[in-house]
């Protein structure tokens, strides 16, 4: 399954969906062709993207399902409009920023289907730390690359362990090969650094190789269990 297959997913059938930075409408056209949803808003805050959307979105006839905004975010949104928010391909910092500055709209929604390109674990800490939990999460990898598509509902839960804002618990408990194959990537990637510090620094102590250490350590626990 693909990363906008992996999205189109885990939306649950509604009325009103946004697809926030729609893009060339993609998930729009998938959602809507699936009956996922009655209805999209599909939005971009650049001219150029949108207009791609509601040209692509015409060619299949699904305009007259859409309805097509310009502007930043969710401020674009009334409270309770979409039953679902879809924010994807953009960093997970900036999907933070984006559900901060309206986070009224974010919590009046059922769900947020969100896939972080970057910073997941910013974007996990976030949620946890301001009235979302997680219900769901997917991993899926295109090329070299993997992707995490989160699906948070308003509500509380406590994380007892900071490593699983960098490693999904969602996913660990499922036992997805393809986590293995990502943790095994960044255990790959922290050694690198820790030899790249280790090689250029002259104290004998660094508090960056500590807490990379003691990271390697946490994902080697949780691989084995």
């Amino acid at each position: 399954m693909n990363r906008l297959e992996c999205i189109k997913s885990m939306v649950s059938e509604c009325s009103v969906a946004a697809d926030i930075g729609t893009d060339h409408g993609y998930v729009a056209e998938m959602l809507l062709q699936d009956s996922k949803c009655e209805r999209v808003i599909a939005t971009d805050i650049n001219e150029g993207p949108l207009n791609r959307a509601i040209e692509h979105l015409n060619s299949v006839e699904l305009n007259s399902k859409c309805d097509f905004r310009l502007g930043s975010g969710l401020t674009v949104l009334n409270e309770k409009e979409a039953d679902a928010i879809i924010i994807a391909g953009m960093g997970g910092e900036l999907i933070s920023d984006i559900i901060e500055t309206s986070k009224n709209i974010a919590l009046q929604a059922k769900e947020l289907i969100l896939q972080p390109m970057t910073t997941g674990n910013k974007l996990r800490q976030y949620l946890y730390e301001n009235g979302f939990k997680i219900i769901d999460e997917n991993i899926v990898k295109e090329l070299h690359h993997y992707y995490f598509i989160i699906k948070a509902v308003p509500g509380k839960e406590e994380i007892k362990d900071e490593i699983y804002y960098e490693i999904s618990k969602k996913v660990l408990e499922k036992k997805d090969p393809l986590m293995n194959e990502y943790m095994n990537k960044l255990l790959n990637t922290n050694e690198n650094i820790i030899r790249s510090i280790e090689k250029n620094t002259s104290s004998d102590y660094n508090e960056k190789i500590e807490v990379l250490k003691l990271k390697n350590l946490k994902i080697k626990e949780l691989m084995e269990n």
